[in-house]
């Protein structure tokens, strides 16, 4: 009877700890839910800790954060420290790709990808978000150490959405980033998230303030903190956004209200001047947060008398700052068309050795860069024996994309671009691209290149081409008198060598026929027929961290061709062409540019016979639109400071000398010219916008406006 009794008296005591218990609830609502951190930051001034965490949506990353037993001051470093807009755009650096990525300029406003049927498949959401997968890592990893989330510090738990039900699911073990993400999964905003082969999207669809989570975990007393969006009202539904939003919140309201009569302590800032978007207020929304607890600390303190408490035990067991791991083994999970060695080797991981979280998240950003998929991010797994199986998850990107694009210059006017590229069908590390350009200029290209090598190697390429376009003939005043309709067909093959990160080198044989036909002019009509045949050798070299504006790196392009007065060509064609750009960061904020620019036909071509080099325009000599000068021969010398204030935002100012001549590259009175210009340029989503003024000689303003990617794509493919 005494050992019965004791059993009973045991477990009644049990119970009685268990129901104790104080639970918190975070609600999901988007950037709104940063302001969680700051009324912890008053919960934990006033001495209140929790027994038990259940979060939605961004409700669950800062809930997880906290249960892995960082304080609110922390996470709220980690929150102000994110742009979290950027991880929203996965945007590549461009001195992440690899050399052999960079043979092609940037292009398109919007690329889709083609089925096996070459039918557009259209995305399932409005951003990929791998970037904010890499994130969750890089502040979470430390939780790989426990896979039972009821074992970490504070017992977690976290709610996500079944696709395919609707109902709640409630993430408890295995992979917190996973779980997480999960959870945050906003329809038609982040794709659905797959965990063990089903779907998830957000949790707040389902339960969006998990109060009666926290009670089946085990806690009696509830604090629920609610962040989510109101439902606005007709005037305020401006945008696609704003109504997605407010679909989502309708379910939201729905759920939302059923568990609030479950709830003892219910704290909810008042955030209507903010939406769940407003990503970049984090430190403004926390501080809402803190002053609304403020405002309430006497609800919070009486909440706190009455459900007064012993000192919690600290758990030991658990590193929050674990930041390196010993990995016995790595998996790759969903691959389809990759083998595992392939794609371990784009990452540059082996197994055996003990790796930090950054040096993972470094590998990982390098798979990624190799831009063949949708989704890689990396999770931790523990065995028994203390070390860790690093597991890769991806999603391949299609092999087939095509890409839409509408630029503007002053040149050449409105020009709509189609570009398809197809990897590794043909052959096995492949690529081919058709690009089909109509408007200010009307061109035709497939460049085919097979590589024999993924990050450095030979490959081969194969460049036939067709293309219309207008030359413009301008007398001494500078006004355009004559115009000539130029039609040109030919092609290119080389055989070229490549390192990753270095440079690429191409030999090549080249072909052509041009017809030159009239269309506005009032002098006689140049040779109306040419054919050119000869060889070349090119090189390219490019480190720039973004290639319409750039800040830091370099850029070097060469090109040396010959082509004899023989039975192949009508004329003798010996062209050279450089570019070089470097930048270099000089202050906070500040980049100087030195470059230059230069092209000669040597003496081999006289230039009433052959179009000269069109040097002017916004990426020449800025004194004069594109058309307005041309020279056989000539260079351009340039220093400038470029500065971007703002993000996105991007000035520039410097000054250009021109040295021109008819007949040689080193003449003694050789023409020379100067002006200054400043310019201004946006990266919006879809495209660059450049805005440039420039002052030359003769005191004439130029005025030069380029929007979208209206560089030659396929630039270094020519000859």
């Amino acid at each position: 009877m005494k050992r019965l009794a004791l059993i009973i008296a045991i477990a009644l005591s049990a119970t009685m700890a268990f129901a104790d218990g104080i639970g918190y609830a975070l609600s999901g609502g988007g950037a709104r839910g940063f302001a969680h951190i700051g009324v912890l930051k008053v919960l934990e001034e006033e001495g209140l800790k929790p027994d038990y965490i259940s979060g939605t949506s961004i409700g669950a990353i800062i809930g997880a954060l906290y249960a892995l037993g960082f304080d609110a001051t922390e996470i709220e470093q980690m929150a102000a420290s994110t742009d979290w807009n950027a991880l929203m755009q996965d945007k590549v650096s461009r001195r992440g790709l690899y050399i052999g990525q960079k043979r092609w300029a940037p292009y398109g406003n919007a690329v889709f990808e083609l089925d096996q049927n070459w039918l557009p498949k259209l995305p399932s959401a409005v951003f990929k978000v791998n970037s904010l997968n890499l994130k969750l890592f890089d502040l979470i990893a430390s939780a790989a150490q426990e896979q039972d989330f009821s074992r970490y510090p504070i017992p977690f738990t976290c709610v996500a959405t079944d696709l395919e039900t609707g109902q709640s699911h409630i993430f408890k073990s295995g992979s917190l980033l996973q779980a997480i993400r999960a959870s945050i999964s906003i329809p038609s905003i982040l794709p659905p998230f797959e965990v063990d082969g089903k779907y998830y999207i957000d949790g707040g669809i389902s339960q969006n303030l998990p109060i009666a989570q926290v009670k089946e975990m085990g806690a009696q007393h509830v604090v629920g903190i609610k962040v989510n969006s109101t439902l606005r009202d007709a005037r305020q539904l401006n945008n696609i956004v704003d109504v997605i939003d407010q679909t989502i919140n309708i379910g939201v309201s729905r759920n939302l209200n059923a568990g609030l009569d479950q709830c003892d302590l219910l704290l909810e800032p008042d955030l209507q001047q903010y939406f769940s978007g407003n990503f970049k207020y984090v430190s403004e929304i926390i501080a809402l947060g803190e002053n609304y607890a403020r405002e309430h600390i006497e609800e919070i303190r009486a909440f706190i008398r009455a459900n007064q408490r012993s000192e919690q035990a600290v758990d030991t067991h658990f590193d929050k700052d674990l930041e390196s791991f010993f990995l016995s083994s790595i998996e790759v999970y969903g691959s389809k068309c990759l083998s595992t060695a392939k794609i371990r080797e784009y990452l540059g991981l082996n197994p055996g050795i003990t790796m930090s979280k950054q040096e993972i998240f470094a590998a990982c950003q390098r798979g990624w860069n190799s831009q063949y998929f949708n989704v890689l991010y990396p999770d931790l797994v523990p065995l028994e024996d203390g070390s860790y199986r690093l597991g890769i998850h991806v999603s391949e990107r299609e092999p087939k994309t095509i890409a839409i694009n509408n630029s503007y210059n002053d040149a050449e006017k409105l020009t709509a671009s189609v570009v398809l590229s197809v990897e590794n069908t043909l052959l096995k590390n492949s690529r081919l691209m058709v690009g089909l350009h109509l408007g200010g200029k009307n061109e035709l290209n497939i460049d085919y290149v097979k590589n024999f090598g993924d990050f450095w190697g030979v490959y081969y390429r194969i460049f036939p081409y067709f293309n219309e376009k207008t030359f413009y003939v301008y007398n001494d005043e500078h006004y355009r008198i004559n115009s000539v309709k130029s039609l040109e067909w030919g092609g290119t093959t080389g055989l070229g060598v490549f390192t990753r990160d270095i440079a690429i080198a191409e030999l090549f044989l080249y072909h052509s026929k041009t017809n030159l036909y009239r269309d506005i002019s009032e002098s006689e009509m140049l040779p109306r027929h040419y054919t050119v045949s000869g060889l070349g050798i090119k090189a390219y070299h490019e480190s720039l961290d973004e290639y319409s504006f750039p800040y830091s790196g370099a850029r070097i392009m060469g090109k040396l061709n010959f082509a004899r007065d023989e039975q192949f060509s009508d004329y003798i064609y010996n062209s050279l062409r450089g570019r070089m750009e470097v930048y270099m960061p000089v202050a906070e904020g500040f980049s100087l540019k030195v470059a230059a620019n230069l092209g000669s036909y040597f003496a081999s071509t006289p230039s009433d016979k052959f179009d000269p080099f069109a040097i002017g325009g916004i990426d020449g000599f800025k004194g004069y639109s594109r058309y307005e000068i041309s020279a056989p021969h000539y260079s351009i010398l340039e220093l400038g400071l470029v500065s971007s204030p703002l993000k996105n935002l991007h000035l520039q100012a410097g000054f250009q000398r021109l040295n021109s001549d008819d007949d040689e590259f080193w003449a003694e009175n050789i023409q020379k010219e100067f002006c200054y210009y400043a310019g201004i340029g946006y990266n919006t989503r879809f495209a660059p916008l450049r805005l440039q003024i420039a002052l030359n000689e003769r005191n004439n303003l130029n005025t030069m406006l380029s929007l979208g990617f209206d560089t030659d794509i396929f630039e270094f493919s020519r000859k």
